[in-house]
């Protein structure tokens, strides 16, 4: 059955308190101040719809899906398994632990943006 666009918040409200008003992914509610935005998730490929998601994971779970089909269109999901197992794999520091050049420490990200808020006061000062 397709639905009608009319139809939509309908199915919308009707998935959302199956899903107690909470977003699918991040559980995050739809409810109450500082809620989320809810939208309807489908499948592009099939058209079915799935679950409310927040409007945020809607979206990423959209850019997802789109760039890990670049990497494997036949087995997106496989492919996706295996980032996971990846991502495990790494949680604890392999290679003795070495750090990569660019990355930046909680600290140094905080210096910096200390130093350039500086600046900016700084010239804002000199005028």
């Amino acid at each position: 059955m397709k639905l009608k666009f009319a139809q939509l918040p309908l199915a919308r409200n009707k998935l959302m308190a199956q899903q107690d008003y909470c977003c699918a992914l991040c559980g995050k509610s739809f409810k109450g101040r500082g809620a989320k935005k809810p939208a309807l998730d489908h499948c592009h490929i099939k058209g079915t719809i799935r679950d409310v998601l927040c409007l945020n994971c809607n979206r990423r779970e959209g850019e997802i899906w789109n760039r890990v089909r670049t990497c494997d269109k036949d087995a997106p999901i496989e492919w996706l398994a295996k980032l996971v197992e990846y991502w495990r794999r790494h949680s604890a520091p392999k290679h003795g632990g070495i750090i990569h050049p660019s990355h930046k420490s909680e600290t140094e990200k905080r210096l910096a943006k200390n130093a350039k808020a500086r600046a900016k006061r700084a010239a804002i000062k000199k005028g």
